[in-house]
């Protein structure tokens, strides 16, 4: 594997800091309750930044994502078995969304120019597709998302993705490996794709 920068220890160390089972994400209940009462955030769930991670063992729930890109063109991630896909909600309206999208598209510019398997896939929340793709070309967003349809294309994800914004990582099998319920920074992002593209294809895995 073409390595995209140094491989990272810290992930490690900052995942045995943070890292809780899936089944178990209650802390985001307090944060909620202080956004609620602020008042400035519509009423939207924002998660803490916590950092969820499964080894290839312990991975259980298989993610289908389809839909249409806000280009009107259909994307499933079926197409991309094999590859480590990255999934991320958000919306325009969303302060963490605008914040994190820089380190999103470094990431995800890094892992293309390298020619690694990963592929990048936004799911839009609670935007028109004109106000979805303003927010595109103003970021400088290079990798494609899905349209907002009222909320069935963000069901897809099977309730794991309440907070705005959610990030995703799937192994090329299509389960969940990670997930980040909050705000994502480009370090902690990529050494969770390195990660999952240092495991053994499943191929090699079944041997």
């Amino acid at each position: 594997m073409k390595p995209v920068s140094g491989r990272r220890t810290a992930a490690t160390a900052l995942l045995l800091v943070s890292v809780m089972a899936l089944a178990g994400c209650g802390s985001e209940g307090s944060s909620i309750t202080e956004q609620m009462r602020q008042g400035d955030q519509k009423g939207y769930i924002a998660g803490d930044g916590t950092i969820q991670a499964l080894t290839a063992e312990e991975r259980e729930t298989v993610i289908t994502l389809e839909g249409m890109t806000l280009e009107d063109e259909a994307w499933s991630s079926q197409d991309h078995l094999g590859d480590v896909v990255v999934v991320n909600v958000w919306g325009s309206w969303c302060g963490p969304c605008i914040a994190e999208a820089p380190d999103l598209d470094e990431v995800a510019t890094g892992f293309r120019d390298a020619g690694e398997p990963v592929q990048f896939i936004g799911v839009n929340s609670r935007d028109s597709v004109t106000n979805a793709l303003a927010f595109q070309e103003k970021y400088d967003v290079s990798y494609p998302s899905l349209q907002d349809d009222g909320g069935r294309t963000r069901a897809q994800l099977q309730g794991l993705a309440v907070a705005t914004p959610t990030t995703m990582v799937l192994d090329g099998q299509g389960r969940l490996a990670a997930r980040v319920s909050g705000q994502v920074d480009a370090s902690t992002l990529r050494g969770l794709v390195e990660d999952v593209l240092a495991e053994p294809a499943a191929d090699e895995e079944a041997r």
